[in-house]
């Protein structure tokens, strides 16, 4: 083999691995499936546990961070990326277990089960209502495993 070709080979392989770390890296902070576990708020879970596609939803169905992610004000954070860090929902949405039945979307926000299951069920069954399909899960056992 000539010195030319093996130093090419040097070369491409070095470069794979930096392009490689790199992407990774971008994804650190925000893993492909998010393990939608909080034992903040809850010591045991009655159902399983949701494992959130996070990379599908981003990437299949186009969605942005913004229409999940809101600052304090309910106002959608559309100028994050994958990079940046942010506050986990149990940090507003503090109240442990669930909210009674019949409470107000306003009190069911208070509470980090409510405030998941409005933003996941609201949006799903937004999307089912404008395509006219129910592709979108909005079943409890559509999203959460069975134990």
């Amino acid at each position: 083999m000539s010195r030319k070709l093996i130093l090419a080979v040097l070369f491409a392989g070095v470069a794979t691995l930096f392009i490689a770390a790199g992407l990774q890296a971008g994804l650190e902070g925000s893993p492909d499936v998010i393990t939608m576990e909080n034992t903040e708020a809850f010591e045991s879970h009655r159902m399983g546990i949701v494992e959130f596609a996070h990379t599908k939803h981003v990437e299949d169905f186009g969605y942005s961070c913004g229409e999940c992610h809101h600052d304090d004000t309910g106002a959608p954070m559309d100028d994050i990326t994958y990079e940046d860090e942010v506050a986990s929902c149990f940090e507003c949405h503090s109240e442990p277990g669930q909210p009674e039945r019949g409470a107000s979307k306003e009190e069911e926000l208070e509470y980090y089960y409510g405030a998941v299951h409005q933003n996941c069920i609201d949006c799903h069954k937004a999307y089912n209502e404008e395509t006219g399909e129910k592709t979108a899960p909005f079943a409890c056992t559509q999203c959460h495993p069975r134990k």
